[in-house]
């Protein structure tokens, strides 16, 4: 679920035009899976909304183990397979396929609501673990270059603003009691916690 205030900021448009470009009453909330219009986009940059919010103490990653994928497509998987409000991730980190950049991050309802995960039962992580995804299977390939710098950015964005440091940064299976590969086998955990120990250096 997007908001016309972060579409508006992702794209350098505003948010007037928007609602103009798309005949909507400025306010009017946009449904889930709607299309729009974006007049005059620039190049999308990314706008990570932030909440307070003192639950969040860990940050979990997980792979789709997909080739493909979208939140809106995930989010109607995971609703037939009885999810509470569909798309159980808080953020996800699009491959570049069913019309997505490479690297898009797209934040959940779940997000935007500050409602509790559906994406890693063991441990109560759905409760206090912020969970992000990436499209694709890393158990066969390794993320693209531009998903791992979204997930660099994103992780650092969420770790600064909650204070989750580097050690409450795991993978689903190194959850105590997650019986599962996610995020892969391949998933380059040495690139993503060098990165994340070298911004804690520099601090």
């Amino acid at each position: 679920m997007e908001t016309i205030w972060r579409i508006s900021r992702m794209y350098n448009v505003s948010q007037e035009s928007i609602y103009a470009a798309n005949g909507l009453r400025p306010g009017e909330p946009i449904a889930k899976g709607q299309k729009l219009t974006i007049p005059n986009a620039r190049v999308m940059k990314h706008v990570i909304a932030l909440y307070p919010n003192s639950q969040w103490k860990y940050i979990i990653i997980h792979h789709t183990a997909t080739d493909i994928g979208n939140a809106s497509l995930i989010d109607r998987t995971h609703e037939d397979r009885g999810f509470w409000y569909g798309l159980g991730y808080h953020f996800l980190i699009d491959n570049g396929t069913l019309g997505k950049g490479d690297g898009q991050i797209e934040a959940s309802p779940r997000w935007v609501k500050q409602q509790c995960g559906a994406h890693c039962k063991a441990g109560g992580m759905n409760d206090k673990g912020i969970g992000i995804a990436l499209v694709g299977n890393f158990n066969e390939e390794q993320p693209s270059s531009s998903q791992l710098r979204s997930l660099d950015y994103l992780l650092k964005t969420l770790m600064d603003y909650y204070r989750i440091p580097a050690g409450r940064v795991v993978g689903h299976r190194d959850v105590d009691g997650a019986a599962t590969d996610c995020p892969g086998r391949r998933f380059p955990w040495q690139t993503v916690r060098r990165s994340l120990s070298a911004s804690v250096l520099s601090h």
